[in-house]
């Protein structure tokens, strides 16, 4: 039960990287970085990023709890300042200019700046890490209750 339990949880860490990363693509394109790191900045600034980092340590703390495991009262301030340590701003951005820059030209770059200038595209970046902590948060559970199921069914389990 054991071995079960745990590769329900590995599944279920790949499942969510691959939804979080958006698998991986073929890199096509070759966009100016300066010009793709100002769009990152404008679609995850500094602030979007603390409220990122303020979602992974909620879940990762729920993660711990649920599991059993002591959660002392600090556990919160002390978890967000070392996932802080070990994934800064600036890895975040660079990761991100990557991304984007085999995905997209210079010129589709500077129309997605134009976009994210506008009234509706400003909104579109607030609330986009919100969104996607929700639907995460949808999916965690139900994902972790099929999965059993699902991983007997195609063989993986007995």
């Amino acid at each position: 039960m054991k071995t079960q339990t745990r590769s329900v949880r590995w599944l279920l860490a790949v499942a969510l990287s691959c939804s979080v990363l958006g698998g991986s693509g073929a890199a096509f394109a070759d966009a100016d970085r300066k010009v793709t790191m100002e769009l990152v900045q404008m679609v995850t600034p500094q602030e979007t990023y603390q409220a990122m980092i303020a979602q992974m340590t909620k879940q990762m703390l729920a993660s711990m709890a649920q599991s059993g495991a002591k959660v002392p009262p600090d556990t919160d301030v002390k978890m967000g300042k070392a996932v802080v340590e070990a994934l800064p701003y600036s890895d975040l951005a660079n990761w991100t200019v990557d991304v984007y820059a085999t995905r997209f030209t210079t010129d589709e770059i500077r129309q997605l700046i134009a976009f994210y200038k506008t009234p509706v595209g400003k909104k579109a970046a607030r609330l986009l890490p919100e969104i996607s902590g929700e639907v995460g948060q949808k999916m965690g559970p139900i994902l972790m209750q099929r999965l059993p199921a699902a991983m007997k069914k195609v063989g993986l389990t007995p």
